[in-house]
This record gives C-alpha cells, sequence and structure tokens, in this order.
C-alpha cells in the first residue's frame, strides 16, 4: 500500500546499498555546492566574521572611527541573513505545494463539471422524452426511439 501523504515517489526510493543512491546523492551534494545561497552564506559569514575579529578602533585627530563590527552587530547581521534565506527557501517550498494542491483541486474541479455537464445532458435528454406517453409492444416492452414495432 502506498503512502499518499509522502513526497517519495516508489519508483526513486532507493536503500543505501543501491548505486542509484549514490549518483543522487553527489548529484545533490554537488547542486548544493554551486548554488549561490550557499556562496552567499559562506562570503556573507567570512566577511563579518573577518570584521570581527579585527575590529579595533582608530583615532584620527579628535574623531574616533570604528574599523569592523561588534559582536551584536555581527549576530545581527548573520541571524537577518540567514534567516532571510532559508526563510525564503521554506515560503518557496510551501508555495510549491500550494500549486501542486491548486493544479489537482482545478483538475478535479474541471472532471467534476464534465461530470456534472454529462448528467444535465442526459437528464435533458430524458426530460424531453419523458414528455410523451411511452409506447409498449405487446410482450410489454417499451418502444424508444425509431425502433422497428
Amino acid at each position: 500500500m502506498t503512502n499518499t501523504k509522502s513526497n517519495i515517489n516508489p519508483d526513486e526510493f532507493y536503500t543505501i546499498s543501491q548505486k542509484e543512491f549514490w549518483l543522487k546523492w553527489f548529484s545533490k551534494l554537488m547542486f548544493t555546492l554551486i548554488s549561490v545561497k550557499l556562496w552567499g552564506l559562506i562570503a556573507g559569514t567570512w566577511v563579518s566574521t573577518y570584521l570581527l575579529i579585527c575590529h579595533k578602533m582608530v583615532v584620527i585627530g579628535e574623531n574616533s572611527y570604528e574599523l569592523g563590527i561588534n559582536g551584536t552587530q555581527w549576530v545581527t547581521f548573520n541571524t537577518t541573513i540567514w534567516g532571510l534565506i532559508f526563510g525564503m527557501k521554506e515560503i518557496f517550498r510551501v508555495m510549491e505545494k500550494k500549486d501542486k494542491n491548486d493544479e489537482k483541486i482545478i483538475f478535479e474541479d474541471n472532471r467534476t463539471r464534465e461530470q456534472i455537464a454529462r448528467i444535465n445532458a442526459s437528464t435533458t435528454q430524458q426530460t424531453s422524452y419523458s414528455s410523451k406517453q411511452p409506447s409498449y409492444t405487446a410482450e410489454g416492452k417499451e418502444i424508444v426511439g425509431t425502433e422497428p414495432h
């Protein structure tokens, strides 16, 4: 019995011992490594960490300047960026599921409309015939349309 709530296609389900599992795993790893999101997260985290480690105050004349960022700024920047990227990923995942559900509903709705149209057509034909009194043969069978007697 298939589980209808699962996103896994039974034809694409492999165990660790199968070659196809490792091919799919390697493919997923490669797509993740070339992902812009991944490189954006790496670069953003690296730059912010560098600025945190190399943080110093520089005094020029009567003015002091902060070079780098402090711990609060580091946490704010990184949680915001990571939250946005993973939040958008989840939003896209939910919207994809919603689109698939909408597509299914539209398909079901169109199929239901076709069935209702067929029912209406068959009842319309029956009501047009029901206005006439039915004719019967000597054996008691009803004569329909242009049947010979």
